[in-house]
């Protein structure tokens, strides 16, 4: 650099461009230094003395390995080396620290400048100091990577775009949603054209979104790559030039199809259920634990004669009540966890009538187990109630007229058998006196079981325990001559018959007991018949009746009988679908198995 003579010239004002050169050179913010072509410094200004922590004097004329560390010095000595073997301008940055240690980047400009020969004589630098800028971009760069790190791992779709439909920035989230793999491929959607599912309109979601400058929770449906429709919840802002002009649209997108899709699923069975409610013939109702009643179908209101639903939800469940017990009854069941069912009630109409109600209720609770609310079903039983009265009481009727027709042939029984003792005595003929005698017993064990069934509680069945002990004490008593002689033993299982049943048997009993009570025990022998009955699996029956007297011919076979009582016994047997055979214990003994239908 150098100094015309003009340049030294001093006018009136005491001015001259060295000394504005010096002044603008001193209190210029930047560090700014003259070195000459050996490297010494020849100016220096206050911010170079400063970030030296030297005094002027203690810096010109001195190298930068006398001032600064040898790693920077260096550096400077480098960089230096670059203009002069250039002699061009080189700009870069560098980092030092200050007196007070704090760490300061520069960014350097350093320019030869050569002599009035053109030769290159020194260097003239210019340091700024750039440590808030560098500060404020690395800031920027982690904030950069902050957002850029959130929007692409972001779980809801982020997008913008201009007013006209094009796709400007959107996340991987939202290609995703849609069904694409890239932003290339997302890029080339038109929203205009293709954004919005059927029903669903872009433009008024712009005239929105322009009217209001936002939207909070739009709930619209988005069309997929692949044509399927998703539903979506959006917010979205409008961006704005200083002039108010629109610059594009930012916004999230959530996916919520499987929340639509449990919504739509849950409204079709609040319908299916609300018609169900409303068409049942069965009143339908629900109520509070105090007895409000907060829902109730049309054919309940019918029930109690109110004209219309709100009339009905008017009036309190304990009103309705004519059974005050049975409503207390039916709250302490629910408080203590029961469901109550088939509960019978006498309830009231609108009119003040009197009908029955079939109750069947729930209680619905909170989580911590309160009752919330009352659930039931009712039943207009009223026509039931009466029609089982009527059943009752033709039950009782038709029970009197059985016990009479039971009756009625016992006596008729009883007289056949009198008849038949008065014809007997006509007869001068024993077999003939023995044939009547027969005849009569076998028709005393039929009255014997219509007396039962005349005395019994139970029509359906003959008591047969108590049947065969009154048989067979009443063939003993007829037929014994010394009493005592002969003992009864009975073990019959407790069983009712029904007379389709108890008739054979008790002629088969009456048969086997009279033939040993006239064979098994002749000149006043002494013994014991035993009766027993008992079950063979579910439905089948053993039936043995024995005594200990002098037992049967050797060459009695069955099948081969020639005596009439044997051969009732055979043929009875087959009645009941039995099999007879003869026992091998001492005296007489036989046996039958057979299968029966207990009463």
């Amino acid at each position: 650099m150098s100094v015309s003579k003009n340049a030294k010239t001093t006018g009136r004002t005491g001015f001259t461009l060295r000394t504005a050169l010096r002044e603008l050179i001193r209190t210029i913010p930047d560090v700014v230094y003259f070195k000459d072509k050996n490297r010494r410094y020849l100016v220096v200004n206050e911010a170079f003395v400063e970030l030296c922590g030297l005094t002027n004097a203690e810096i010109i004329g001195k190298t930068d390995e006398t001032i600064f560390p040898a790693d920077l010095a260096a550096s400077f000595r480098a960089s230096d080396g670059r203009v002069f073997e250039s002699g061009t301008v080189f700009r870069f940055e560098d980092a030092v620290r200050d007196p007070r240690g704090r760490r300061i980047v520069f960014e350097t400009i350093k320019s030869p400048f050569r002599s009035a020969s053109g030769n290159v004589a020194g260097i003239l630098g210019i340091s700024r100091d750039i440590t808030a800028r560098r500060r404020t971009e690395e800031a920027l760069r982690e904030s950069e990577e902050r957002f850029r790190t959130l929007y692409e791992n972001a779980t809801v779709g982020l997008y913008r775009t201009t007013p006209e439909g094009r796709i400007l920035l959107a996340n991987p989230a939202l290609f995703r949603l849609l069904g694409y793999e890239t932003f290339e491929e997302i890029a080339s959607r038109d929203l205009e054209r293709e954004g919005y599912g059927p029903g669903y309109s872009r433009a008024a979601f712009k005239e929105r979104l322009e009217r209001d400058g936002f939207i909070q929770g739009l709930e619209t449906a988005w069309k997929r790559k692949d044509g399927t429709t998703v539903y979506v919840r959006e917010s979205a802002r409008l961006i704005r030039t200083a002039d108010g002009g629109s610059i594009f649209y930012e916004g999230t997108v959530e996916d919520i199809t499987e929340r639509k899709r449990a919504e739509l699923e849950l409204r079709t069975s609040e319908e299916k259920y609300r018609r169900i409610f409303d068409r049942s013939l069965e009143g339908i109702l629900q109520t509070s634990l105090d007895g409000r009643i907060l829902a109730a179908n049309r054919a309940l209101v019918r029930m109690f004669g109110y004209a219309s639903l709100e009339e009905f939800l008017s009036v309190n469940m304990s009103d309705l009540y004519v059974d005050l017990e049975a409503r207390d009854y039916m709250i302490e069941s629910l408080r203590a966890g029961d469901e109550v069912r088939n509960l019978e009630l006498r309830m009231r109409r609108k009119d003040g009538a009197e009908f029955y109600a079939l109750m069947n209720v729930t209680a619905l609770r909170d989580p911590a187990g309160r009752i919330e609310r009352i659930e039931g079903m009712l039943t207009d039983i009223t026509d039931l109630i009466q029609s089982r009265a009527d059943l009752e009481s033709a039950l009782r009727e038709k029970e009197v007229l059985l016990k009479e027709i039971y009756h009625r042939i016992k006596n008729n029984l009883q007289t056949v058998s009198a008849l038949l003792g008065l014809q007997g005595r006509c007869f001068q003929d024993p077999e003939t006196v023995r044939a009547f005698a027969e005849t009569q017993d076998r028709l005393r064990s039929m009255a014997m079981i219509h007396e039962s069934l005349y005395r019994s509680d139970r029509l359906s069945g003959v008591d047969f325990p108590a049947y065969v002990r009154n048989l067979a004490q009443a063939l003993i008593g007829a037929q014994e001559t010394s009493p005592g002689r002969i003992k009864l033993r009975l073990d019959v299982e407790p069983v009712s018959f029904d007379l389709k049943t108890a008739v054979p048997l008790g002629l088969i009993i009456n048969e086997l007991v009279s033939n040993a009570l006239k064979h098994g025990f002749p000149r006043d022998r002494e013994g014991t018949i035993s009766v027993e009955l008992h079950r063979r699996g579910e439905d089948g029956f053993h039936l043995s009746i024995r005594d200990d007297g002098i037992g049967l011919p050797p060459d009695l076979e069955l099948g081969r009988l020639d005596s009439m009582g044997l051969c009732l016994v055979e043929m009875l047997t087959g009645q009941i679908d039995g099999r007879l055979r003869l026992g091998s214990a001492p005296g007489a003994n036989f046996e039958i198995t057979f299968r029966a239908e207990v009463s």
